[in-house]
């Protein structure tokens, strides 16, 4: 079973390695604004979560997520319906 720890750890892993983000990422930072994720960027984030989650993510409410708390929330949402 993962962890909200687990989660997070990998998602922060996510959008440093396709985000291309420096250094430790804020929970709350946004990931557009705050990390300077670009949108061709931002769908290699979503791919990645998809693929290490099993899950498929509407767009949507993936850009409605905006920071790794959001992600987390969300990814921990579709896994649990």
């Amino acid at each position: 079973m993962t962890t909200t720890n687990d989660t997070y750890a990998t998602i922060v892993e996510i959008v440093k390695r396709e985000g291309d983000v420096d250094g430790a990422p804020s929970a709350d930072a946004d990931i557009y604004r705050d990390l300077g994720v670009e949108s061709t960027k931002a769908i290699a984030i979503l791919v990645s979560l998809e693929e290490q989650f099993g899950l498929t993510l509407e767009d949507a409410e993936f850009v409605k997520a905006r920071t790794i708390t959001g992600l987390v929330a969300l990814v921990e949402r579709l896994a649990t319906t």
